[in-house]
């Protein structure tokens, strides 16, 4: 047998098997693409990442000391010094709301 005749003989699998060559040539393609893929998918993964790392290090505040000054309660003038004023303190600034006495004596 000669180097012809086995070249003769996968020609002939071949052109007897045309579908078992067309999955076959399939079947690396998809292989080669795969492989492709995930490393282009890796080496994006890794530009992401440092494109984060940057930003993060351009962008990053170092964080103060922050001091909470305690509100002062104000009293208004004529108001009622009741459960009727409601103070509401905030960062710097005090707020009194004076609700007004609707009830009426029987």
């Amino acid at each position: 047998m000669t180097f012809k005749d086995v070249l003769r003989g996968v020609g002939d699998v071949i052109v007897n098997n045309k579908l078992l060559t067309f999955l076959s040539v399939a079947l690396f393609a998809f292989v080669i693409a795969t492989i492709a893929l995930a490393s282009e998918n890796n080496s994006n993964a890794n530009a992401l990442g440092e494109c984060e790392s940057r930003l993060w290090t351009a962008t990053s505040v170092t964080p103060g000391t922050t001091t909470v000054v305690p509100a002062d309660t104000t009293t208004v003038t004529g108001a009622p010094t009741s459960t009727d004023a409601i103070t509401t303190p905030e960062a710097a600034t005090t707020t009194t709301t004076v609700i007004p006495d609707t009830t009426q004596a029987p």
